[in-house]
């Protein structure tokens, strides 16, 4: 018969050499896969990932006991519930502990915070590098922002504080406006947060409806909380988006991946609705200036079109008078040249006729005769001439003082 032990023999064995091996607690690195709580004690699945394949290649069961929970909530604070999630990455201080029958398991006695936070900035590093190179960084910041900003796309969570804050803030503005608020629900942290995100995005891209602008939005956390949009898959989303996004997820030191490729990014909900309402009281603003320039433009030239019609009033009502007086000017002195022209006519007429009377008086026969001239007529005709002198006929020979008439012989 072939040499056996017993599986109690075998378990005892491996449980005295890892005793033997692991006398006192190491640190382990590793991801949470599962965790539940029960009574107080917080039962955990661990896993650690291949860096090059992302294979799973080692996984393992771990616990807290009560009171190494009551140590860690002291220690840490706030900040462990976001380090005791699943798919966080985190440095572990544990007891190995093998049981005859139950197995391997580790006994979790303390946490490094410092490890997951920087685990957490060198994967986010990473990232940004990642998304620098392949040119989406600074792919949604050149969509313009509209001037006015009235429907936006919301991706929060419905029952978030911060979305509630931001609703109420947005809703509430002084200035009375409008604000049109589609919802798209989505896990603001936890493993869900990268598919449901991504999701949304690409629901808003392929919508009908347009959108003035995509928000992601959500309440504040710790840095470890926040590190679920530390993520590559969403800042491609993000660069894709056909819209300008704006995020608000609540931190104030640090910025996400999602913060660093978004259009613009904000440090809470309500930082994010007090930017919209200063966009749409930016414009407002702009416009009543520019109805207010108009107005005065419009005023001056009014009073500048009033003074040139008064003056116009003013020539027109003397253009007439002016007109009048340089016209009856130029009539008088038409009239006194017509007058001093007709003068000097009827002096030149009244010359020529002297001259012509006096032309006419000397010429007068009487007159000529009298100078020792005589008229010699034969048969009633004037004889000018030897040769028209007959001597047959009768002549008569007229004197300034008679007449003779010479009988012919």
């Amino acid at each position: 018969m072939r040499q056996s032990y017993s599986l109690f023999e075998l378990n005892e064995y491996v449980r005295r050499v890892i005793s033997l091996n692991f006398p006192e607690p190491i640190w382990v690195n590793c991801e949470i896969s599962q965790i539940k709580e029960v009574k107080g004690n917080v039962y955990l699945d661990l896993i650690y990932h291949n860096e090059d394949t992302g294979e799973i290649t080692a996984q393992i069961s771990a616990n807290i006991w009560y009171k190494s929970f009551l140590f860690l909530k002291n220690k840490l604070g706030e900040i462990l519930p976001s380090i005791l999630k699943e798919g966080i990455h985190v440095l572990l201080k544990v007891q190995v502990e093998f049981n005859e029958r139950y197995g391997l398991k580790l006994v979790i006695e303390d946490i490094d915070p410092a490890f997951t936070i920087g685990q957490m900035e060198i994967q986010r590093q990473k990232i940004i590098q990642k998304l620098t190179n392949e040119g989406w960084i600074d792919l949604n910041k050149q969509i313009k922002l509209p001037n006015v900003i009235q429907r936006v796309a919301v991706i929060s969570a419905l029952n978030a504080a911060g979305y509630k804050d931001f609703t109420t803030h947005l809703h509430q503005n002084a200035n009375g406006y409008a604000f049109r608020i589609d919802l798209y629900n989505a896990a603001m942290q936890g493993q869900n947060t990268e598919r449901e995100v991504c999701a949304m995005l690409q629901k808003i891209g392929a919508s009908e409806i347009h959108y003035d602008a995509v928000l992601i939005i959500r309440g504040g956390g710790s840095k470890i909380d926040l590190s679920w949009f530390d993520n590559y898959n969403i800042g491609v989303e993000i660069a894709r988006c056909p819209y300008p996004v704006i995020t608000g997820i609540g931190h104030e030191i640090d910025n996400t991946v999602a913060d660093i490729v978004a259009n613009t990014y904000l440090k809470t909900p309500t930082a994010v609705a007090d930017f919209l309402i200063n966009i749409n009281e930016t414009f407002e603003s702009n416009v009543n200036w520019l109805v207010q320039s108009i107005q005065q433009i419009g005023q001056r030239q009014v009073k500048q079109e009033e003074i040139l019609l008064n003056k116009t009033i003013q020539i027109l009502a003397l253009l007439p008078s002016e007109i009048i007086r340089t016209h009856y000017q130029s009539v008088d002195q038409v009239m006194k040249q017509c007058f001093t022209h007709t003068k000097l006519l009827i002096q030149k007429h009244r010359n020529t006729l002297d001259f012509n009377e006096k032309s006419i008086s000397l010429l007068n026969p009487a007159n000529v005769l009298r100078k020792g001239y005589a008229i010699i007529r034969q048969s009633n005709t004037i004889i000018d001439s030897k040769i028209k002198y007959k001597t047959s006929s009768e002549t008569c020979i007229e004197f300034h003082d008679g007449q003779i008439i010479v009988k012919p012989q």
